[in-house]
């Protein structure tokens, strides 16, 4: 399974030195190692936003080299004229110890290529969706620059409903990987200041994303084996929302969010839940089936109820050699006399579901 880096954003526009502070040091002692920001806010039109990059910006960049996080820095064309710098002389750019510099327009093909070459190691970022021919634009950068210092990050979206599709971002992010790219893209916090769009809600790339827990959203891009770098785009994450990131980030399995019957036997909930699961890869059409639960316990019929989508079943001692046998129903289906109805999928897990099937990705099911 990938192993994704995992990163935050902060926004020197909004907060000072003492917050920024607090940022990057909970999130450096919880394993982020990326973290993006943009100076050009206020030349954006954002509100209550800067317009140059003044001594906040830099004491974020000193701050983040001390603690060991990349920083991906977005500018445009004019931003870094302003800033004395050009495609051909990033020399500022490399003394404010920004290592990814990420392209928000302005610039050609050609001028992409140029900064791919630049000696001080600075990785030439694009920004995926908005990139009008990617091939002319990777074909210019392997006989002009370095193709080694390109990677592609997408875009992320204040404004409700404005979001990309989930398989729109898998496509794009397909496209660049094909030529060997890392990828980048942003989940959302559902608990931070909705600094950049005070009328909106998180700042994701996925639209499907913007109410969906950052840990499953983390979940979903990660699995994919596309996404390199996988960031918070919103400014402020709480604390339980940064740990669970990195908790899933380390992971070399799928959790599926569940609610179990509060009545399951003890011995059942432990058996369902600290068991590493795979989905056959005969896979049904109509259910998943688990079967490395099969024959751990003697377990009774109980609750052999209608079988809706998603519920979650265990086979009882009446289905023989298959009991213990665990199925997650992908349908709607009538009881069983065979089968415990022991629980059923978070709806924001369905995704995590079509992942794991056919003995793609291993999974437990996790109580949350």
């Amino acid at each position: 399974m990938k192993h994704s880096e995992y990163g935050i954003s902060v926004y020197p526009d909004f907060y000072g030195p003492s917050e920024l502070s607090a940022q990057i040091e909970r999130a450096a002692k919880l394993g982020y190692t990326r973290c993006f920001t943009s100076i050009q806010l206020g030349n954006l039109g954002f509100e209550h936003t800067k317009t140059d990059a003044d001594k906040d910006f830099q004491f974020l960049f000193d701050l983040c080299d001390k603690h060991g996080l990349i920083v991906h820095a977005d500018i445009n064309d004019r931003v870094l004229k302003q800033l004395g710098g050009s495609p051909s002389d990033l020399s500022v750019i490399a003394k404010m110890k920004i290592k990814v510099l990420r392209l928000d327009g302005g610039f050609s093909d050609l001028d992409v290529a140029v900064m791919t070459k630049n000696p001080f190691g600075i990785k030439i970022e694009d920004n995926s969706s908005m990139v009008h021919d990617p091939a002319s634009r990777i074909n210019t950068i392997k006989t002009h620059g370095d193709l080694t210092h390109y990677v592609a990050c997408h875009n992320f979206f204040p404004r409700n409903d404005t979001g990309l599709s989930f398989e729109t971002t898998v496509e794009l992010a397909s496209l660049y990987a094909a030529h060997g790219i890392q990828n980048g893209v942003f989940i959302a916090s559902l608990t931070s200041p909705n600094d950049l769009n005070a009328s909106g809600t998180g700042v994701p790339t996925v639209e499907d994303h913007r109410y969906t827990p950052p840990h499953v959203a983390f979940s979903e891009l990660r699995n994919t084996g596309l996404f390199d770098i996988i960031l918070f785009g919103d400014s402020v994450p709480d604390q339980e929302e940064l740990e669970a990131v990195a908790h899933a980030a380390k992971l070399d399995y799928v959790e599926i969010p569940v609610w179990l019957d509060k009545s399951l036997p003890e011995v059942q909930r432990k058996l369902v839940t600290e068991t590493h699961l795979w989905s056959r890869p005969d896979q049904p059409e109509r259910l998943i089936r688990a079967t490395q639960t099969r024959r751990q316990l003697n377990i009774q019929a109980h609750h052999c109820l209608n079988r809706p989508a998603y519920s979650i079943t265990i086979d009882n001692v009446l289905s023989n050699r298959y009991e213990g046998e665990l199925q997650i129903m992908l349908q709607d289906l009538p009881p069983s006399p065979v089968a415990n109805v022991i629980g059923q999928v978070k709806p924001y897990g369905l995704r995590l579901l079509q992942q794991i099937l056919a003995q793609r990705l291993p999974f437990n099911l996790k109580e949350e």
